[in-house]
């Protein structure tokens, strides 16, 4: 059973919290890295540079953190893999600009294409909201829609 089937099974945060308070780096990469890996090369899709960012969070001081995290240790290594490519995504971009033509997408305003701004692209929803000539609250109610989509899968 993994962390997370763990959380939702209701074996409770503190016996989760407290085994990872005690792992080192290799240990911690042993069990989070995979996790991480995957989650970063959703938002940055080219490997080496993927491999680049999975070392950025794993060698930097922000995981220790993760120690007094409110939450599982997963979670905060998943926020902190999140950050740091979409931090290095945008560093790309700003080296290399992309064309950013949304209309060219077959639904651009469907819950899986707004999803995708918000959480592989790193825009706000009000970033999301402007380039999608849409509201806030549109944003919003998409971001609810494509967690609902999965909840009944």
């Amino acid at each position: 059973m993994n962390e997370l089937e763990r959380i939702n099974n209701g074996s409770g945060n503190e016996a989760v919290a407290k085994k990872n308070k005690n792992l080192n780096s290799v240990e911690v990469y042993d069990q989070f890295g995979a996790m991480a890996y995957g989650i970063i090369l959703q938002i940055i899709p080219q490997p080496h540079l993927a491999q680049e960012v999975l070392v950025n969070v794993f060698s930097s001081p922000q995981l220790q953190s993760c120690n007094s995290y409110p939450f599982s240790f997963a979670v905060c290594v998943i926020k902190l893999a999140r950050a740091k490519a979409v931090e290095a995504k945008r560093k790309l971009n700003a080296l290399v600009p992309v064309d950013e033509d949304f209309s060219a997408s077959l639904d651009s305003t469907s819950p899986q294409a707004i999803f995708d701004l918000a959480f592989r692209q790193g825009f706000t929803p009000d970033e999301v909201a402007g380039k999608l000539n849409i509201t806030k609250s549109e944003v919003l109610r998409s971001f609810h829609e494509f967690f609902k989509s999965y909840r009944n899968l």
